[in-house]
């Protein structure tokens, strides 16, 4: 799946020696500069800032479809271990369940329904539609569920059809047999309200995050034809229950002369931006503060910011154009050409942050496509950036959304038109596995009992490896996944196999050199190695290593030994270590697949591994 990325080397002579004609021009011919022309080729290994921290493997073979049409999805798991799901198809929000975790899913149920009725305005024929999109569920603490949605408003009138995103629907759920007896109700309906998201506080209170238009329309003028349907500033407001959401305070409130004006009201500003729009909140509890996620098309193109306000007295003061309270949420500064909206926010138990988005950078127009980054534990910095569907140029993947499924993975959600006709302009709700793979430690002496690595983003094969070190020897155990394993010819490597990657020196280089390794190990045992040398991979006789290959009933296991002794300049303190997948289906046809973030040539960004006694 990744190739070799580029080799670059420093003469570092010639730069000197470039620097120094250029200073002093009038120096030619001179006796002392007689020896200008000599030039220092020789190779010099360039150290980088590894890569380190949290980074996420997605697995490809855990892509699963909810239903056969549907966007927007979002998804929770329930006290009771089950999966909940809700997604939008065609202006009505249906509810899922899985009670096997992803395995199988329930007959669809109608959460928000789509309602319509006509009428005449004296010749005219006016229909009007309510439709529900964009859903979100949270489990309160007392156990039952809380449905929201945006809902919006369309008026067809002598054929000609006026839409506009316009209210914030709720709805109830029993969290025992997810009964819906509850009916429906609006929370707050005005001009550009959309995109709902919840957050329950510490001490209960359940919060409700959407966007609005900063200028408050009345209900008369919202509901009549003559509605103005530009959305200009829409801004982040919230409203707050103190009963798990039987009370709001939102209200209708009456004004005007005589108080014949009626217009929704008790909603605080979240994030706004004078002339512009704060759009898509996604709220989360990043220790004692609240961080909202937003998009933010502060030039020309959407972008993720986030903003934030103590837990202990939040937004009390909204956050306004760009104050310390908001800040652009990636750690690169990316071209303002690239939208990269719709963002979500995930708090991780491990204390790290993730950030989604759609993005269209490298894309075919109208072909977003997900985009999920590490930050900090208090959130900021995001990076690591990988793209969890491995979609092609005219399938997309937006309406996005992320669930932590335990300590060690997440689930993302997205809306795709992947596996559909290309005439077919609808999408169906996907989702993927993501494993959360951190730098590791390993224990000299202790036995290989946990395979933390995964690889597999790539097609159906996978593998899960764990290592092991003693003072004589590299342990690594591979098991991989692959019903139908294809064996490499003798001294080739099409077929498949793994390949271990080995900085032994810790050098963390951007181009190979002495001191890093690179190995093949074939399905069926047969090995290969590969020296650093000037940026090169060098093929050298296997010396050093040992493999036992071991079939299973899904695949194969890989028992390997590496002698220390064969990895010159190994690090007793720590390595870095990366791993590849090589899955063929026929001897010509086939795909290798690298450990998430690392590059073939590019010790610096494989994994850290800290060797203790």
């Amino acid at each position: 799946m990744y190739n070799s990325m580029k080799r670059y080397k420093f003469h570092t002579g010639r730069l000197l020696l470039l620097g120094a004609i250029l200073a002093l021009p009038g120096a030619c011919g001179k006796e002392e500069d007689k020896n200008d022309g000599i030039v220092d080729d020789s190779y010099k290994p360039v150290q980088i800032t590894p890569v380190s921290g949290l980074r996420i493997a997605w697995d490809y073979s855990s892509m699963t479809r909810l239903a056969a049409k549907g966007a927007s999805p979002e998804m929770i798991r329930a006290s009771d271990g089950s999966l909940v799901a809700v997604y939008e198809s065609e202006g009505v929000v249906y509810l899922t369940r899985s009670t096997v975790v992803g395995d199988t899913w329930s007959a669809a149920v109608t959460l928000f329904a789509k309602s319509s009725h006509s009428g005449k305005n004296g010749d005219y024929v006016i229909t009007y539609t309510e439709l529900a999109g964009q859903p979100t569920v949270i489990q309160l603490a007392g156990g039952d569920l809380v449905a929201a949605c945006a809902v919006r408003y369309q008026y067809t009138l002598d054929n000609v059809v006026t839409e506009f995103p316009a209210a914030i629907r709720l709805r109830r759920i029993d969290g025992t047999n997810l009964s819906l007896s509850a009916a429906a109700v609006d929370v707050y309906v005005n001009l550009g309200t959309e995109s709902p998201a919840f957050l329950q506080l510490p001490d209960g209170k359940l919060q409700l995050y959407f966007v609005t238009c900063a200028a408050a329309q009345t209900l008369d003028m919202i509901n009549s034809t003559g509605m103005a349907v530009d959305t200009p500033e829409q801004q982040v407001a919230v409203i707050e229950s103190n009963d798990e959401g039987a009370t709001w305070s939102s209200y209708i409130a009456d004004y005007g002369p005589d108080g014949v004006d009626r217009t929704w009201t008790g909603a605080r500003t979240v994030a706004s931006r004078a002339g512009r729009n704060n759009t898509s909140p996604a709220p989360a509890l990043v220790g004692e503060q609240i961080v909202v996620a937003l998009a933010d098309n502060r030039t020309m193109t959407y972008k993720p910011y986030l903003v934030r306000s103590p837990l202990s007295s939040n937004w009390l003061n909204a956050v306004r154009g760009d104050t310390p309270d908001r800040e652009y949420a990636l750690y690169e500064i990316l071209p303002d050409k690239y939208f990269m909206g719709n963002p979500d926010l995930l708090a991780l138990p491990s204390g790290e942050t993730l950030l989604s988005y759609e993005t269209d950078e490298g894309r075919d127009t109208g072909f977003e496509l997900m985009e999920v980054a590490v930050g900090s534990a208090d959130a900021y910095n995001f990076r690591h950036r990988t793209r969890p569907f491995p979609f092609e140029a005219t399938e997309k993947a937006t309406g996005n959304s992320l669930m932590l499924l335990d300590d060690h993975t997440v689930l993302a959600l997205t809306g795709s038109n992947h596996g559909l006709a290309a005439t077919d302009k609808s999408v169906a709700p996907w989702y993927i596995m993501g494993h959360l793979l951190n730098d590791l430690t390993v224990t000299v002496g202790a036995p290989v009992s946990e395979y933390p690595v995964f690889v597999g983003g790539a097609a159906e094969a996978n593998l899960n490896a764990g290592l092991g070190v003693t003072g004589d020897s590299l342990y690594v155990e591979v098991k991989v996944r692959d019903g139908s394993p294809v064996a490499a010819e003798p001294g080739a490597q099409q077929g498949d196999g793994v390949y271990l990657y080995i900085d032994a020196a810790n050098l963390s280089l951007l181009d190979v050199d002495a001191g890093v390794y690179k190995f093949w190990i074939a399905s069926t045992g047969e090995t290969a190695r590969w020296d650093g040398k000037e940026g090169q991979w060098t093929a050298v006789a296997p010396e050093g290593i040992k493999a036992t290959a071991v079939p299973e009933t899904d695949g194969y296991t890989l028992h390997i030994g590496i002698s220390r002794a064969r990895l010159s300049g190994f690090n007793s303190s720590g390595i870095r270590f990366g791993m590849g997948l090589s899955d063929y289906t026929a001897a010509d046809a086939g795909v290798t697949d690298l450990l998430s973030l690392c590059r073939d040539l590019r010790s610096g960004t494989w994994l850290g591994v800290t060797i203790v006694d």
